[in-house]
């Protein structure tokens, strides 16, 4: 089991913590340039010459947000495609980056993609000299980035659905201090600074910087697993509104049957 760093205050809860523990894959991007085949972030997509490039309601074609070749998986998480690529696009010009807040598992101007299959390199599109110009201000992510995969495992967090029913018999509101300005520092406050959940991932516990749609809307409540998420990431060129965080969620059911026409798309920001 991996070791959790606690502050001294939380290590009493340290038992109740650690059987949260779910596995999750950590992502990295970097600047290398990867090929149409790879992991990645951004640029152009893998795209089958007998597949249509994705468009949105306006019939412009969407811009490649993610793509994850499921052979590059470490570990493979339960229900995870083994092979395969899961793709990820967004509307390029759309003032609130492809979500609909009446809908969010509307697919009108973000778009999720499977092939079950990868095809070799000349039966792919390699020129994309007709993808539309796009502004820059409507898409989070600035540059192409390669991405690769760690396994890890992660604690609830407390911004994610399952934190309340994880915790239900422990009180986090205790006094625990004050900070630098003489603000009373509570056991919630330390938990959710040690163990945010931050960053991009697959699986897991979700990060917010408001609410999880899940714990207030009864028509999400069953999009149980993390498929993918996107944080700000300053030295990356990632920007979701103000600092911002963009998640991905499809129930474990639709996952299994490798069904991804049914996926909760949420990004919010400070």
């Amino acid at each position: 089991m991996q070791h959790l760093s606690l502050p001294k205050e939380l290590e009493r809860f340290k038992k109740d913590i650690e059987a949260t523990l779910q596995p999750t894959i950590k992502i990295s991007a970097t600047t290398n340039t990867p090929t149409l085949f790879q992991s990645k972030f951004a640029g152009n997509p893998y795209l089958p010459k007998a597949s249509e490039h994705p468009r949105d309601e306006v019939g412009k074609y969407m811009k490649l947000l993610a793509q994850i070749n499921c052979e590059e998986l470490p570990n493979k998480l339960i229900d995870m495609p083994l092979k395969g690529m899961l793709q990820f696009f967004l509307a390029g010009d759309h003032d609130v980056m492809g979500l609909d807040f009446n809908e969010q598992t509307n697919q009108q101007n973000f778009r999720l993609v499977y092939y079950d299959e990868i095809v070799k390199e000349d039966e792919i599109i390699t020129d994309f000299s007709y993808m539309n110009s796009f502004g820059e201000e409507y898409f989070p992510i600035e540059k192409e980035l390669k991405i690769s995969f760690a396994l890890e495992n992660e604690a609830v967090s407390v911004t994610d659905c399952a934190f309340e029913d994880s915790y239900e018999q422990l009180d986090f509101e205790e006094h625990a201090g004050v900070d630098d300005d003489g603000h009373e520092i509570t056991l919630f406050d330390l938990y959710g600074e040690n163990l945010s959940n931050e960053g991009h991932k697959i699986g897991g516990y979700a990060f917010f910087t408001q609410v999880d749609p899940r714990g207030y809307a009864e028509n999400y409540k069953d999009y149980n697993v993390l498929l993918l998420q996107i944080d700000s990431d300053d030295e990356n060129g990632i920007m979701w509104g103000d600092c911002g965080v963009g998640n991905f969620f499809i129930r474990r059911e639709d996952l299994k049957k490798l069904d991804f026409t049914n996926v909760l798309y949420n990004w919010d920001c400070h």
